[in-house]
């Protein structure tokens, strides 16, 4: 009798330890599945922010800029005076542009792209019964190549130098005129390629300017801009020189790859 009372104590015992441990076990199973949740509650957008130290990024820019020419004569047989070209002024322009940027370390980055770029002058006489005015653009298609060094992580403070292959692409000169019988007009002239302009020109850029990363992958860049025009404008037979000063400032997007 003592012996079975012993086996059913034996039995008792082990069932009530099973039990206890099978409790303690699915606990644990229970908060690491509370666990889990948590994680998956948490914003995507932490999940799929990439570091500013992304490889390659993509952007689009528009850019204004006030033009500023040299012009002066040629100095072979084709040379001239300015005239009232010497009186010609700054013309403000907007460009615009998209390129990818690489990485080459964390500070230092490389970008290229295609540009349609444009820059002018203009001139305005007045008198006390007439007035006579033009604005004059020059367009290109541009492919801008540029080295970057960069300092930041949310606020990035970047500056470049580069280069910017340009091909002329068209001339717009638009015209107005007021006579002294108060009559107005106006006229507008295109030309296209194979007129006097240079079809190829060469300037250098500088940059410096801030981007803002935000998540998602995106950021806001602002950035001032200085390009200077290495080669003349015009063709070796016109009678000036004319090169191309631009400052301005260029603002758009950037997303990270």
């Amino acid at each position: 009798m003592d012996n079975f009372k012993g086996i059913v104590l034996l039995i008792f015992v082990s069932f009530s330890f099973s039990s206890w441990s099978q409790v303690e076990i699915g606990g644990k199973a229970i908060e690491q599945a509370e666990v889990a949740k948590k994680k998956d509650k948490l914003p995507k957008s932490s999940k799929t922010f990439k570091s500013i130290d992304a490889p390659t990024s993509f952007y689009v820019l528009t850019n204004w800029s006030s033009n500023q020419r040299t012009l002066e004569p040629n100095s072979s047989i084709f040379g001239d005076t300015l005239g009232d070209r010497s009186k010609e002024k700054a013309l403000g322009t907007w460009s615009f542009s998209l390129g990818i940027r690489n990485r080459i370390n964390s500070h230092l980055a490389w970008d290229g792209g295609i540009a349609y770029n444009r820059n002018g002058e203009q001139y305005v006489f007045e008198a006390e019964d007439t007035a006579y005015s033009y604005q004059t653009t020059y367009s290109y298609i541009a492919l801008p190549v540029r080295l970057t060094v960069s300092y930041g992580k949310s606020v990035e403070l970047y500056g470049g130098v580069g280069i910017m292959p340009q091909l002329y692409t068209g001339y717009k000169q638009e015209i107005q005129w007021r006579t002294s019988s108060n009559s107005e007009d106006s006229e507008t002239i295109k030309r296209k390629v194979g007129y006097a302009p240079n079809s190829f020109i060469l300037s250098a850029l500088v940059n410096l300017g801030v981007c803002f990363h935000f998540e998602k992958n995106w950021s806001v860049m602002i950035s001032p801009e200085l390009r200077y025009q290495l080669t003349s404008s015009y063709a070796k037979q016109d009678e000036f020189i004319h090169k191309n000063r631009a400052i301005g400032v260029s603002f758009g997007l950037l997303r990270r790859l």
